[in-house]
């Protein structure tokens, strides 16, 4: 299980739990890590541009 240490609070640890094929790379896990980090913040960036980062949204119709 990888986990990470916050550069800003090092007492902070994250980890995750990984599936993959038996060969994978601790140091692969960790940028794949980190890439799913990066999308989840673009992800809300783009909420937010939109204005649905205030209301839980189910269903929208252009």
């Amino acid at each position: 299980m990888p986990a990470r240490r916050s550069i800003s609070g090092p007492s902070e640890f994250a980890s995750f739990v990984c599936y993959g094929p038996v060969a994978s790379r601790l140091k692969d896990l960790a940028r794949i890590a980190g890439a799913r980090w990066q999308a989840e913040e673009c992800f809300q960036a783009a909420k937010g541009e939109c204005g649905l980062d205030h209301d839980q949204v189910r269903r929208y119709r252009a």
